[in-house]
């Protein structure tokens, strides 16, 4: 095996999660063969701990992951705490706003310390105690995290949590870590994805954080006692002791970037990149040129140069297989699908920039505006993402780079990537979770809360593939494209909520709901039933014609009942009812007859069957609902009389 696989080792520190602990050695090279490493990964499921010649700094940050440790945390918040907490302002790019307070908020003190998240939303720090296990640290710094996952918890009082032990100058530290980061797992059905995404990117050599088992309660004098918030998974923050662990060095230059997917050249002055980068300290004079001059070679630079230079700025192998584990796992809220949820590293000797993955709850096919769950699972290992991708595709156009990641991926399908071994850490990790699992869902139930915390994807969409359906079908996926029967699913870009298409969101639930027959197809009948039953469902007038509304409420019928409390303009009918009105009603008169919606769908359905076979496969009928759904700008035809 090739040393670009081999090197994927130098990474590890604990490939298998609640299976046990390995503490890995510093970055270098190392000689141990990726078949043999995951061996040894796999070897952990005895639940012993491997000991190496650490420093007791190590061990102890390790022991927050231990296997099976399942932390008990306690936080307790003052009324007015609590409340000064909540989420205030922002907007969601995916559904409804959230509900407005029945009391009217207070405004907050102006000299309390408030994070902004991606989409405006207010989520400010607080003070209350916190006790991990036996340890219990007082005037800590609490607030809520995350960007989607607001919104996804907008009805459930379960948010993912973020303490800062030193933030109000206290010096306790919980094994080692002054941070202790909490993720819900709101959006996510099966509370292991984020668990089995780093262990995957660990298992392929990419840096990533470990992650642990936490069950958190909550205290407001008067309101509640020691209240079961749920299940929650404990992420190692990446930090100086991350950096310390994984390089042998603390030092360099650790960024978390936001929205950014390619590298600009927004010319010599840092000024202009410090937001979107994020840099956790501010940079030396020579970091922010290093960083510049990685952008300008990506964005400006001619292929010769490019050629030459790129490996001094980046482990190129690595990147690969950041790519790989990021197409193997289906992560699209990602750097390669949206530009964030990553960190961005720059070493201080070699000069070098490293990626680490951040938030992989949204894995495994866990995000539908990039395709339904069928589409998702077959994702394309070399384009895993919509649209171009300049530095993705820079490395690619290397001479003989397509064929080194194709062997890369050869032998991470065989390693890291194998379906009994990707089955074997799921199997850990449901099994230290199971009853945790179930006491979580009690308590949702107990609260009166939706299952899902209020999310819109999970009400219109339905729910992502289970994770053992997830592994069948990826790594025949894999195993198809590398033997090259299937290119994989290249997620597409198209007009509206940020730039993606109906059908790929659509095709996989309506598919199943028109297909009568059973056998994976559309046929023509089928859709001329649909069309039918749209128009049966709609409102009509005293004449028997359906307007652009009554469109909407027949519409309705076709996809869940949006969350309670869902203005009308952020539903899924206000959003399609407009487009498919507009291309049924074929004499323009606002009206629309039984004959008008039956003969646009034949003539729709036509329009895609291009080997006239008289049925459709999901792909090429996800492209019917796409067209059917996007809006057409241009200017409106007098109507013809």
């Amino acid at each position: 095996m090739s040393a670009s696989v081999f090197v994927v080792s130098k990474h590890f520190r604990n490939p298998t999660p609640h299976l046990g602990v390995i503490i890995r050695k510093p970055f270098h090279r190392c000689s141990m063969s990726a078949d043999r490493w995951v061996s040894v990964a796999l070897a952990t499921f005895s639940l012993t701990a491997v000991a190496e010649d650490k420093p007791e700094r190590d061990r102890v940050r390790a022991s927050a992951f231990e296997p099976n440790k399942v932390w008990n945390v306690h936080i307790t918040l003052t009324s007015a705490e609590f409340e000064a907490m909540q989420p205030r302002g922002g907007f969601n790019p995916f559904g409804p706003p959230p509900p407005k307070p029945k009391v009217a908020e207070k405004p907050l003190d102006p000299d309390r310390e408030v994070h902004r998240n991606t989409f405006g939303v207010d989520l400010p720090w607080v003070i209350g105690s916190v006790t991990i296990g036996d340890m219990t640290f007082d005037q800590v710094g609490i607030r809520y995290k995350g960007n989607g996952t607001i919104s996804d918890a907008t009805k459930s009082i379960k948010k993912s949590l973020k303490i800062d032990l030193d933030r109000n100058g206290g010096a306790g530290r919980f094994r080692g870590m002054k941070t202790v980061v909490l993720h819900s797992g709101v959006a996510d059905p099966s509370k292991c994805r984020e668990t089995l995404g780093y262990a995957l990117y660990r298992a392929a050599g990419v840096p990533a954080p470990r992650t642990g088992l936490a069950e958190v309660r909550l205290t407001l004098p008067g309101k509640y006692d020691k209240e079961l918030l749920g299940l929650y998974t404990l992420i190692e923050p990446i930090d100086k002791g991350f950096l310390k662990e994984t390089f042998g060095t603390d030092q360099g230059m650790l960024m978390k970037p936001e929205g950014v997917r390619d590298f600009a050249d927004l010319g010599d002055d840092w000024a202009k990149y410090n937001k979107s980068y994020a840099p956790k300290d501010p940079p030396s004079k020579e970091q922010a040129a290093r960083v510049i001059a990685f952008a300008r070679l990506v964005a400006k630079g001619d292929d010769a140069a490019f050629a030459r230079d790129i490996a001094s700025f980046l482990d190129i192998d690595e990147y690969l297989r950041y790519l790989a584990t990021t197409a193997f796992i289906a992560n699209s809220d990602s750097f390669f699908g949206l530009g964030h949820n990553f960190y961005l590293y720059l070493h201080p000797k070699s000069n070098r920039l490293h990626f680490f993955p951040w938030d992989v709850d949204r894995a495994f096919a866990n995000l539908p505006i990039f395709g339904s769950n069928n589409r998702q699972m077959d994702l394309s290992f070399v384009h895993p993402y919509a649209g171009p991708h300049r530095l993705t595709e820079r490395i690619f156009a290397l001479p003989g780079m397509n064929e080194r990641y194709q062997k890369m991926l050869r032998e991470l399908a065989s390693t890291a990537f194998a379906k009994d071994r990707v089955v074997k850490m799921l199997d850990g990790i449901e099994a230290a979770t199971k009853d945790l699992v179930v006491r979580d869902t009690a308590a949702v139930v107990t609260r009166k809360e939706p299952p899902d915390g209020g999310s819109p994807f999970a009400a219109y969409l339905g729910k992502p593939p289970s994770l053992r359906t997830f592994i069948d079908k990826r790594t025949l996926s894999l195993e198809n494209q590398l033997a090259g029967k299937s290119k994989g699913h290249v997620p597409s870009t198209g007009v509206g909520m940020l730039g993606f298409k109906a059908g790929d969101m659509l095709a996989e639930p309506a598919l199943e709901d028109f297909d009568t027959s059973k056998d994976g197809m559309l046929s023509k009948a089928e859709w001329t039933a649909a069309a039918k039953r749209l128009y049966d469902a709609s409102s009509k007038d005293a004449e028997g014609a359906v307007d652009e509304k009554g469109l909407g409420v027949g519409l309705a019928t076709f996809f869940p009942k949006p969350p309670e409390g869902t203005p009308p303009q952020f539903t899924i009918t206000a959003f399609f009812a407009g487009p498919a009105f507009k291309r049924a009603d074929a004499n323009m008169d606002k009206k629309l007859t039984l004959a008008e919606v039956t003969a646009g769908a034949e003539k729709l359905f036509d329009q895609f069957d291009k080997a006239k076979s008289g049925k459709l496969d999901e792909i090429t009928f996800g492209d019917l609902l796409t067209e059917l759904f996007t809006p057409k700008f241009v200017p409106t035809p007098t109507p013809k009389k």
